[in-house]
């Protein structure tokens, strides 16, 4: 029963080393080596990043390390350690165990959508995957609570906080704010949502630190 449920973790972490991969990959200019340079400056140090992309791999990087850490825990609270337990359980629910990987291989998956969407001018489809991931992990949490598993209320709380500041983000952008959306960045907006998403993670991940890391 431990090796069903350490598959399912390997196939979450296989999903998501692609997802990182893609978005380094994206973010780091093509080598071409008859167009470098010496990087004579501190800016020629950094040449070889596409600098509208850094924001948005920040973002990406700082999402993917407590959805990693926190589905990796939950696995383990919720099969592994009940079988270490003085009365280990005699099976694991199959319909439980595969809803968790269904809903996890999906978001492992929006994921990678990310990783295609960091230019700052594709800044409201990267912020959009975002929302559809906290909405999923929202449904799915509170279907594991109502189940009776090992889910922290707090995630609950965390997930709809940050969707519902960066739907009024992306609607204020559509609806309120008028420029040429073929030609121009909404630099406020875009902004905005990169710094409150940053601030929420790092808040979030220092409150549920000892869930994720004891």
């Amino acid at each position: 029963m431990s090796e069903i449920v350490e598959n399912v973790q390997s196939i979450y972490t296989i999903i998501l080393a692609l997802a990182v991969a893609e978005a380094f990959n994206q973010a780091i200019k093509e080598n071409k080596p008859k167009e470098e340079k010496p990087a004579t400056t501190l800016a020629g140090w950094f040449d070889c990043l596409h600098h509208s992309r850094v924001m948005s791999l920040l973002v990406f990087l700082m999402m993917i390390v407590p959805f990693f850490q926190g589905n990796q825990k939950y696995l383990y609270l919720q099969y592994i350690e009940p079988l270490h337990s003085a009365s280990p359980p005699k099976s694991i629910s199959a319909m439980w165990l595969n809803f968790d990987c269904f809903v996890f291989s999906i978001e492992a998956g929006l994921f990678f959508l990310m990783a295609r969407s960091l230019s700052a001018q594709r800044w409201q489809q990267f912020y959009a995957a975002i929302i559809v991931l906290l909405s999923l992990d929202l449904v799915w949490a509170a279907i594991e609570k109502w189940h009776g598993s090992a889910v922290p209320s707090e995630w609950l709380f965390f997930d709809g906080l940050v969707m519902l500041v960066l739907v009024a983000i992306i609607a204020a952008d559509w609806f309120l704010v008028r420029y040429d959306r073929e030609k121009q960045l909404n630099r406020y907006c875009y902004w905005a949502a990169s710094i409150i998403t940053i601030i929420c993670l790092v808040f979030g991940y220092l409150y549920e630190i000892d869930y994720v890391i004891e």
